[in-house]
Parts: structure tokens; C-alpha cells; sequence
């Protein structure tokens, strides 16, 4: 049970009730990193989005998360605070809170651009090497519950 007396994350109040409308929005995008807050006003400017931001100066387990069943896009900057660890810490806390499951959208990458790279100098078996950044969806695994 999420402890009540964490504060709400930027933005959620008005998610929560955005939630009970007739036309819910959706995506929800998690907006975290440079310039979190610029993006998050960026994507409510649409009707049919919300988002929500994880400051860069609180760790995300500071919040309570009002994701139970969502489907979220983490919106990620990468800058000097909010590197691979903390976009994954951010990913397991809202896991936690029971999102269905959460899309790392790295939204600095250049996709256009190859994900992998052959280099046949390395061993046998390790010759694609990752050279950028990708979309990565994480959702819990139901078997690993423990029963």
C-alpha cells in the first residue's frame, strides 16, 4: 500500500481528475531530466495527453505515483542528474505502483541513426556492439510473483 502521506508528483492532481473524465487522456508521459518541465507543458498543450514530472532534484520514490494500470512513455533528457540509473530507478518505482507498463523513450536519440554496429576486431559472439540509446518497454513479470 503507497504511503498517503508522500506528496503527489507535479501535475497529478490534475491527472487524477482528468482520469475520471470521459475522454481520459492518454498517452501519459513521465517527463524526467533537462527541461522537465518545459516538456510536460509542451505535451498538455495537446487534449488528447498528460504528463506528469519527476523533478531532477527528488529521487522518484519521494512521490506517490497515481499510475495503477496506466500505460506510460518516460520522456527522458538525458543530463548530468538523470542518467541510466535514475531512469531506472524512476521505471521501478512506477512499476511499484502498479503502471501496466512504462515505455523509456530517450528523446535526445537520433533514430535515424543505426542502434547497432558490427566490429569484426571483437570475439566471436560479441561483435554487435550498441551505439545509441533505444526505446525500451518494461512491464513486471507476472510469474515472478512468488507464488
Amino acid at each position: 500500500m503507497p504511503d498517503q502521506r508522500l506528496p503527489l508528483p507535479p501535475f497529478a492532481k490534475e491527472l487524477i481528475a482528468r482520469l475520471q473524465s470521459t475522454s481520459p487522456p492518454w498517452p501519459i508521459m513521465i517527463c524526467f531530466g533537462r527541461d522537465a518541465w518545459q516538456r510536460a507543458r509542451q505535451w498538455q498543450s495537446n487534449p488528447t495527453v498528460w504528463a506528469l514530472v519527476c523533478p531532477s532534484n527528488s529521487a522518484p520514490a519521494h512521490f506517490r505515483w497515481p499510475v495503477l494500470g496506466l500505460m506510460l512513455i518516460v520522456d527522458w533528457q538525458c543530463d548530468h542528474a538523470t542518467g541510466r540509473d535514475e531512469v531506472m530507478a524512476l521505471v521501478k518505482v512506477l512499476l511499484g505502483y502498479g503502471a501496466e507498463w512504462v515505455a523509456v523513450w530517450p528523446s535526445w536519440v537520433d533514430f535515424s541513426q543505426p542502434a547497432f554496429e558490427y566490429d569484426p576486431r571483437l570475439p566471436v559472439g560479441q561483435r554487435w556492439v550498441q551505439v545509441r540509446d533505444e526505446i525500451v518497454v518494461y512491464r513486471l513479470n507476472e510469474e515472478s510473483g512468488g507464488g
